[in-house]
């Protein structure tokens, strides 16, 4: 009877051993396949150097676009676009131009509601955004900011009152001498606070 006893404890015991090791071993296969899974998920999002991929906007977004764009109660239009020296300002006043060339973006902001006042973001300020400009090839051209030196033409910031338009002049880094068209998404929160504003001129 001891020996049967025996027995049936010792199987009890190889058969929970085996189980216990089958539920470990299951374990750790899903804790493998949701590793490799998130790899190949991240891997869509990121480039060689693990460095996010840049936005990329739908072709819907630029079908009608132009020189001129209205979103909200704001529209924006370029009046001028042209490579060349930088003017600068001291708070002396004291003028002088910059020895590289940068795109110089001359643009008006209409504020076309008749009750709201808006106030107006200078657009040169989103230094941090480096895909508002790019061009047919995919070369993005982030906002150059002069610094403690101010650049003549370019606003801070400006209260726009019902039906009041102001100037704003935006420097971008010089565009490739191929580019032959280059476009530009406006961020809504500077202007009005409505939606992204879609440009697109030839480059200069």
């Amino acid at each position: 009877m001891k020996m049967k006893t025996s027995c049936y404890s010792r199987l009890f015991r190889i058969t929970g051993d085996i189980v216990w090791g089958l539920v470990i071993a299951g374990l750790l296969a899903i804790t493998v396949i949701s590793h490799s899974t998130i790899g190949i998920s991240g891997s869509k999002e990121l480039t060689n150097n693990g460095q996010k991929m840049p936005r990329e906007t739908s072709r819907n977004e630029w079908a009608e676009a132009g020189t001129e764009a209205s979103a909200g109660d704001a529209t924006v239009k370029i009046l001028r676009a042209e490579v060349g020296p930088i003017n600068y300002a001291t708070l002396d006043d004291i003028q002088f131009q910059s020895t590289e060339e940068f795109l110089n973006l001359k643009i008006s902001i209409l504020n076309r509601s008749k009750v709201k006042k808006h106030s107006y973001l200078s657009l040169g300020l989103y230094h941090t955004a480096e895909d508002l400009l790019q061009d047919e090839y995919g070369n993005n051209y982030p906002i150059y900011i002069s610094g403690t030196v101010g650049v003549v033409g370019q606003l801070n910031y400006a209260n726009l009152y019902p039906g009041q338009s102001v100037e704003d002049l935006i420097i971008f880094a010089r565009p490739v001498k191929s580019a032959r068209h280059l476009r530009l998404c406006l961020p809504g929160a500077a202007i009005t606070g409505g939606k992204p504003l879609y440009l697109q001129f030839p480059a200069p």
